[in-house]
């Protein structure tokens, strides 16, 4: 018998409670091969088997000299035609006592026709006699012999029910049968022997196999003293290493590896295939010989696996010297954010030479970047990422956008992650998962976080920790390489209860505040107070600083993640990513209007051949009614922009059937009515 401590973890607790236990449910990694010490003479080797494989072996290496194995398709099959010839002569209520003589049958031993062929159950085994003595194909036939084979004295029995998640439809609603069927299964935990041999005692043990716990009836092990769940897991770093020491020399170009290099080489491996399971790691062998991909290069062989692509961006991004000036490049696209861009640019440096969350064990599968916009609206927050996404990946459309305010319902997550099985849209995937598996080289906009139910939120916690998830189809979607950008307004306002389950929304923090002179009470308002609650009505303006608005959104952040979500974990993923933008302050409004009314004049010259001019007057307008809604944003200016300008000058192109030339717009005009604007007109030339 191999030594308890050889084994993986999941199996020393399944042999620790084989002498207490008559239930066991094996749950979580059970389709997967599986590593298992078989001792060979005085030497120890490790190899692959099917769950099914294992724990034959598991069993007979713990003198259990019948293993059967049923599931609803098959019905009960045996390794070899011997221990299915002894099982029907259990179920028949014969004994069976060769074990009791402390002999193995003889050649010419027969149990009721049952030859043993002059070998041990070991011999039998190694033989690999394919699937014998299938029969039972119904699961109440096959359960009362179960129960008979369960009760028996003579031979220490298990018995493996496969695809046990398959049994049932509903587990929270079984049909009648179905009751009765997993009563009789209780009945035949309860019912079942000890078995002694030479002083020794075995359980006769039923094991079930199941994808998830709860797929199976609660009350089958809840409170079950003879029940035991143990979930297999996937392989840990030292399973992982145990494989690529195993496998190294069947990669290609494994020949090429200097002998000082292999062990940083497969501490590599091991790193990088967290979560991965056994059948992965040798799809990345047969990856490797196939597209001749050298062991040597660990990033590339899983990269190819994960992403389908054999160079990596991220490695030509940092070859390429014009990251070093992405600073002045987003500059020139999103004004008055100086100080949040270069926030910016030190994590995309960090990205781009793969230091993203290096202090952390896990580094090597977070995203490769992770950022939280906060601030008023309007200031260029998602500008930005799609900025980011055009500098990194040359085109803007790398920036996938998800407008949160359509995920506030606690069951939208299926249309972000994909609905589970059985569910209507299941096969057609999540928005979210579809999006990284056909560009995992992408900037992915989350606007609005706040806006998405509490419960999608949780959701992130693994995609922001192992930079990966699983989809509703079951499938592995990966995010290490992508950047993920959250959006939001909180800190900058806040919402205030004025009953009936009403809320009025006031600005946390201005770009401006108002400081009364008598008392220097500071009143955070959008128009100058009508009275100081010390009876003053004379108050001076006083300007908001960068520091200040960053301070007080920050602790604003923090607040609502740590006390209004309950949801510290997530703000803790996120870590110092938080990058707050500033007002939009006056000193930058010229540059916006520039820039779009720029904008306005090259889509005027490329679209309809006109040559568009505007005068000092109109800037001057512009200027005037911008600087006094500086808060509204880059947004903001933009909307005032479209209704005082590009509104007007459409109506004149079109009523003048203008077609190329050259046109300059001298001043935009009010028209006014009992003292209210009521339109705006162009003087042209």
């Amino acid at each position: 018998m191999q030594r308890s401590e050889s084994l993986p973890r999941w199996l020393r607790e399944l042999e620790r409670y084989l002498p207490i236990k008559t239930l066991f449910l094996l749950y979580g990694n059970c389709f997967d091969k599986l590593l298992y010490p078989i001792k060979d003479r005085e030497k120890t080797r490790w190899v692959y088997l099917n769950l099914r494989e294992l724990l034959h072996r598991f069993f007979l290496d713990r003198k259990y000299y019948l293993l059967g194995v049923y599931d609803i398709v098959d019905g009960l099959t045996f390794l070899s035609e011997q221990e299915g010839q002894r099982f029907k002569t259990i179920a028949r209520g014969k004994s069976v006592d060769w074990l009791q003589k402390g002999r193995e049958p003889a050649s010419n031993d027969r149990e009721d026709g049952c030859n043993f062929g002059g070998g041990s159950p070991h011999q039998a085994l190694a033989q690999h006699y394919p699937a014998r003595g299938v029969f039972l194909q119904d699961f109440d036939a096959a359960l009362d012999s179960i129960r008979n084979v369960m009760a028996n004295r003579d031979v220490p029995a298990a018995i493996a029910i496969d695809f046990a998640s398959r049994l049932v439809s509903a587990p929270g609603q079984l049909l009648q049968k179905e009751r009765q069927q997993f009563v009789k299964l209780l009945k035949c935990v309860t019912e079942a022997s000890r078995v002694n041999i030479d002083g020794e005692a075995y359980n006769n043990v039923i094991v079930l196999i199941c994808e998830k716990l709860n797929d199976l009836p609660a009350w089958l092990y809840l409170n079950n003293p003879l029940a035991k769940s143990i979930r297999i897991d996937r392989p840990s770093d030292g399973e992982r290493r145990r494989y690529f020491e195993m496998t190294a020399g069947a990669f290609y170009g494994y020949d090429d590896v200097k002998e000082q290099d292999l062990e940083k080489t497969i501490q590599s491996f091991v790193d990088l295939t967290y979560g991965m399971g056994n059948y992965e790691l040798e799809s990345l062998r047969l990856l490797s010989l196939k597209e001749s991909i050298s062991f040597n290069k660990p990033q590339n062989i899983i990269e190819s696996y994960k992403f389908g692509v054999k160079e990596n961006k991220w490695e030509q991004l940092r070859k390429n010297k014009f990251i070093g000036d992405a600073e002045v490049i987003l500059q020139k696209r999103v004004k008055g954010q100086d100080a949040a861009i270069r926030t910016v640019v030190d994590i995309i440096k960090r990205a781009a030479v793969g230091m993203s969350g290096i202090q952390h064990s896990s580094s090597a599968h977070k995203p490769r970047g992770i950022l939280f916009f906060a601030g008023p609206t309007g200031v260029g927050k998602t500008e930005l990422a799609k900025a980011l996404a055009e500098l990194l990946f040359g085109d803007e459309n790398a920036c996938t956008r998800f407008d949160m305010s359509e995920y506030a319902l606690e069951h939208a997550d299926q249309k972000l992650l994909g609905a589970p099985p059985g569910y209507v849209g299941y096969e057609e995937g999540g928005q979210l998962a579809n999006k990284v598996k056909e560009s995992p080289f992408s900037v992915l906009l989350f606007d609005e976080i706040e806006k998405a139910h509490p419960k999608i939120l949780d959701k992130f916690l693994q995609i922001l920790e192992d930079g990966r998830m699983t989809d509703g189809k079951g499938e592995v979607v990966y995010f290490s390489e992508s950047i993920i950008v959250f959006t939001s307004n909180i800190g900058a306002y806040i919402d205030i209860p004025v009953g009936d389950g009403q809320v009025i929304r006031k600005p946390n923090v201005l770009p401006y505040s108002w400081r009364c002179r008598k008392c220097n009470q500071i009143f955070i308002e959008e128009s100058v107070p009508a009275l100081c609650h010390c009876g003053e009505a004379s108050f001076e303006e006083i300007q908001t600083s960068y520091n200040q608005v960053k301070e007080k959104i920050l602790k604003a952040i923090e607040e609502h993640f740590k006390f209004k979500l309950g949801r510290p974990e997530i703000y803790n993923r996120i870590g110092n990513n938080f990058v707050v933008f500033d007002y939009i302050r006056t000193d930058v409004v010229d540059q916006i209007i520039n820039k779009i009314l720029d904008g306005i004049a090259g889509k005027m010259d490329e679209q309809k051949d006109l040559k568009l001019r505007f005068a000092e007057p109109v800037y001057n307008f512009l200027r005037e009614r911008a600087f006094s809604n500086a808060e509204l944003g880059g947004r903001g200016i933009g909307n005032l922009i479209e209704t005082v300008l590009v509104n007007p000058l459409a109506g004149e192109i079109f009523d003048r059937g203008i077609e190329g030339g050259s046109l300059l717009v001298k001043n935009i005009i009010e028209r006014k009515q009992d003292g209210n604007v009521i339109a705006y007109c162009l003087e042209i030339d």
